[in-house]
């Protein structure tokens, strides 16, 4: 007789366990469902135009891809420090530098289609030869 109580009270137990697992995915799944609705509905995957200010130093301009290479500073709300290409929104922009420029720049656009569209020289900062950076 007490084998068949600890069984019914270890199923029971295994029961309500199962029972409140699901019940606790449940919500969770539902918060999740409600936080993906709002990440949809954001102005950055809506398509809204941002406008970015950024220093950095050119390595090198592409004219045949209409790209200037460059190393920048962060990007604050989009992307750390680093060197990558962006795309030139008219040929002046990359006739205007050369590779070594200390410049400041407008990314503008929608995420993640930005396109330089102002470029201008500034003179590097002290010891800009040592890191790189403008």
């Amino acid at each position: 007789m007490r084998l068949w109580k600890a069984a019914l009270l270890m199923n029971l137990a295994l029961l309500c366990g199962v029972g409140w697992g699901y019940l606790f995915w449940g919500v969770r799944a539902d918060r999740l469902a409600r936080e993906l609705e709002a990440g949809r509905a954001s102005p950055a995957t809506l398509g809204a135009e941002r406008v970015y200010e950024v220093t950095g130093v050119v390595r090198a301009t592409l004219p045949d891809l209409d790209v200037v290479v460059v190393t920048h500073d962060e990007i604050p709300g989009y992307m750390p420090a680093m060197t990558m290409g962006f795309r030139a929104a008219a040929p002046e922009i990359l006739r205007s530098v050369q590779a070594g420029d200390a410049v400041r720049f407008t990314l503008r656009g929608t995420l993640p289609s930005l396109a330089i569209t102002a470029l201008e020289k500034i003179a590097p900062r002290a010891g800009a030869a040592e890191d790189g950076r403008p």
